[in-house]
């Protein structure tokens, strides 16, 4: 069953663009940050009710998918963290293909073993865990049957 509520682009230009650019030609353009692979998120706003939407960097393994809460190794998560807790029901599109999925927060050894392949994925995780100054949530997002 997919999302359903008004879309709230992006108050940042540049997350805005990218969607639009992903979104219109099905993932073949706006597929990149810093030359490696991003999916598009939709989320339900936790408040308004809205859906939003983000590109994060591309995290799969046999068909499931992980999300990093990074925010750039900033201090803060990031707004779209919220919007998974409130409403783990989420949409992914990778490429041309869009799925249902279901988010849960994983931890010990498990979110260990993510993390591995999103350091794989994007070595400057590793740099955030650092910086960041807080735990980042890590997110495995399941295909919903």
């Amino acid at each position: 069953m997919p999302l359903e509520g008004e879309y709230e682009p992006s108050s940042a230009a540049y997350v805005r663009l990218q969607v639009e650019l992903y979104e219109i030609t099905a993932g073949d353009a706006g597929n990149t940050f810093r030359n490696r692979p991003v999916i598009i998120l939709t989320t339900k706003a936790a408040t308004s009710g809205k859906l939003r939407k983000n590109p994060l960097m591309r995290i799969e393994h046999e068909g499931v998918y992980a999300i990093v809460a990074s925010n750039g190794g900033g201090p803060k998560h990031p707004a779209w963290h919220k919007n998974v807790l409130a409403h783990p029901l989420v949409e992914l599109q990778d490429g041309p293909d869009k799925r249902d999925m279901l988010a849960r927060e994983v931890f010990g050894d498990e979110k260990q073993q993510w993390w591995q392949r999103a350091d794989a994925t994007y070595p400057d995780f590793a740099l955030y865990r650092k910086t960041a100054g807080r735990e980042i949530p890590v997110y495995v997002l399941e295909p919903v049957d």
